[in-house]
């Protein structure tokens, strides 16, 4: 059986209760998952490619080490790729087809809930690192400095794109745990502030977002990002192909397959990216801004949208929840 014949057979709702109890802390992002089984099930999977997905144990050389299922490899090719691979399950492997199912989707959503989002995940972590806002720079500029004179000249070098790196010598004779009290001081300061200008680079980036040319939003309405006291960023997707239930697919994903806490919020602004050639009809989006009003129950909800150029016809939605000091 192919991966693509296992996830046509089993559906999202009976793999669920094995994901919950697969994933307890992260039971936030059960709708991603969803949306990345609902793309699994509408994607063609490649023709005339040959692979083997192993179900088998893994673990347990050491003393004391748990045994755990591995499912591989699924991250050497393409999700196309990977729905033709045929599923080899061990001897020694005693799971129903949907616990196997569950263990596919949770292992093919490791670097992203979708082929796009894999790869920037990719992108950030390996590629060139670009440096769009004045945070980032002053980030960055932090980092070179604690490089450049906190790391000894001996195990320091650069990467094929200049990217920085530290060598580490066997046996150790640089010990970075051995520092006086004015050294953890400094050490202490650093962190604080590498903590707050990223922080803050995520925040300005939202904001430009947010106002993109062509947005409903000027950077004037959601510029107060910058201040909020904390807030939590979630990004659904309508993967349907009935243009008519795409804002009902997502309102499905916020209230069904997500637990938030909202009262540790007291405002919100909703985003609606959607395709210019498949445009949201006025009744749909006017129940959606009700529904999430409802949903919600804050004062203070705003909403805005752009239309992209894109030949898919899925909408997004950016939710943020914020907690905004009282005045």
């Amino acid at each position: 059986m192919t991966l693509k014949e296992l996830i046509t057979e089993v559906s999202f709702h009976e793999l669920l209760p094995y994901l919950k109890e697969h994933e307890p802390e992260h039971i936030d992002s059960i709708y991603a998952y969803r949306e990345a089984y609902d793309i699994l099930r509408n994607m063609k999977p490649a023709k005339d490619f040959g692979g083997k997905i192993y179900v088998e144990w893994h673990g347990g050389e050491w003393e004391g080490e748990e045994k755990w299922i591995g499912v591989g490899p699924m991250h050497d090719c393409t999700w196309e790729e990977d729905l033709a691979k045929e599923i080899v399950v061990a001897d020694d492997i005693h799971l129903t087809k949907t616990e196997i199912a569950m263990h596919c989707l949770w292992e093919i959503t490791y670097w992203g809930f979708s082929p796009a989002e894999r790869q920037e995940t990719w992108q950030r972590k390996f590629g060139p690192k670009v440096l769009t806002n004045r945070y980032e720079v002053a980030l960055d500029k932090l980092e070179e400095s604690i490089w450049r004179h906190q790391t000894p000249h001996r195990l320091r070098s650069r990467g094929r794109q200049g990217e920085r790196c530290v060598r580490i010598e066997f046996p150790i004779r640089w010990n970075p745990n051995r520092k006086n009290r004015s050294k953890r001081k400094r050490e202490f300061r650093q962190n604080k502030r590498k903590e707050y200008l990223r922080k803050m680079a995520k925040r300005e980036n939202l904001v430009r977002m947010l106002s993109a040319e062509g947005s409903s939003f000027r950077r004037s309405d959601v510029e107060f990002l910058l201040n909020v006291q904390y807030g939590r960023q979630c990004d659904y997707r309508s993967v349907t192909p009935n243009v008519n239930t795409r804002l009902d697919y997502i309102i499905e994903s916020m209230t069904r397959y997500q637990q938030l806490d909202l009262s540790r919020y007291n405002s919100a602004v909703i985003f609606l990216q959607y395709p210019l050639e498949k445009p949201l009809d006025e009744l749909s989006l006017a129940s959606f801004k009700q529904g999430i009003s409802e949903w919600l129950g804050y004062a203070d909800i705003r909403f805005g949208s752009i239309g992209v150029e894109t030949k898919a016809s899925d909408v997004n939605v950016t939710l943020l929840l914020n907690k905004c000091l009282e005045k």
